[in-house]
């Protein structure tokens, strides 16, 4: 099964998004990490359209959806959210948020999106991600590969810096490396290929330490009524043991699925993808 693939204007900002399954199914929304885009839920969408109504949006500055500079910070690209929601007249649905992606989920689902979210998945994320001081070191590592990536001539140049860049990610097999490398590329002016993002995407990660004025994560975590599963990275250098075990201690009563990679899996395996399928189905 191949996707579709759709383009919505919100907020001034053309977005991108591929659509999978039966437009009549229940929604469920993936959104990705900091600077991937939505064909990376390719293999967990193919698997779940059989029930679903899969819809990877781009955020700005990613994939296929417009430069917007002035939609890159949290609270821009959670309105972007919101809006994406209402333009495609999402009542009810499931939300699937990896890393960023989860991160935003944790202020929208018992905000804007409490009415319209009926179960959430966190994908190697906790809440406040920054405010964890064992979680450094994995956010400088983002931060170090977002601001200058290189440009090759061959695109299998590319997919060996994404091999190696990513290579904390679940293991793939070489057709999803290459996979991943097509879908991640774009050309650059000089006609060389570079990942296919908007470098000026981390600027608000690196002014994240001034923003001391923002709600408390823990406190909305806490506030989500809706069923919570929370995928974890065995060795995450982002959603850490502590933060993972804080999170249980809070919600006693969420599911949870460890799986053996660092940051973060690739949610393309039956053994990550079918555990996903069953929480869904409550």
């Amino acid at each position: 099964m191949a996707p579709t693939h759709h383009y919505v204007t919100i907020e001034d900002t053309e977005i991108h998004y591929t659509a999978w399954g039966d437009p009549d199914a229940t929604p469920l929304v993936c959104v990705h990490g900091l600077s991937r885009h939505g064909r990376d839920f390719d293999p967990l969408a193919a698997a779940l359209a059989d029930e679903y109504r899969v819809l990877c949006p781009d955020m700005p500055g990613r994939g296929e959806s417009e430069w917007n500079p002035d939609r890159y910070d949290a609270a821009s690209l959670s309105s972007i959210i919101v809006g994406f929601f209402e333009e495609l007249g999402i009542e009810s649905g499931h939300y699937l948020g990896l890393s960023m992606g989860g991160q935003l989920g944790i202020g929208l689902v018992p905000g804007p999106l409490t009415d319209r979210v009926e179960r959430f998945v966190l994908v190697d994320v906790g809440p406040d991600p920054s405010g964890d001081d064992t979680a450094d070191e994995g956010v400088q590592r983002i931060v170090d590969y977002l601001t200058d990536p290189p440009a090759y001539d061959r695109l299998t140049e590319l997919e060996a810096y994404f091999r190696d860049v990513y290579d904390t990610f679940s293991a793939m097999t070489d057709a999803e490396w290459r996979r991943l490398a097509r879908t991640s590329a774009r050309r650059t002016d000089d006609g060389r290929f570079a990942p296919n993002y908007d470098t000026r995407i981390v600027e608000p990660l690196l002014l994240a330490d001034d923003a001391d004025d923002g709600p408390d994560q823990w406190t909305q975590f806490e506030a989500i009524d809706q069923p919570v599963m929370t995928v974890k990275a065995a060795d995450s250098d982002i959603l850490t043991d502590a933060t993972f075990a804080e999170m249980r201690e809070r919600k006693p009563e969420m599911e949870t699925l460890v799986v053996d990679c660092g940051h973060a899996p690739a949610l393309n395996v039956p053994e990550q993808i079918e555990p996903i399928r069953a929480f869904l189905e409550g």
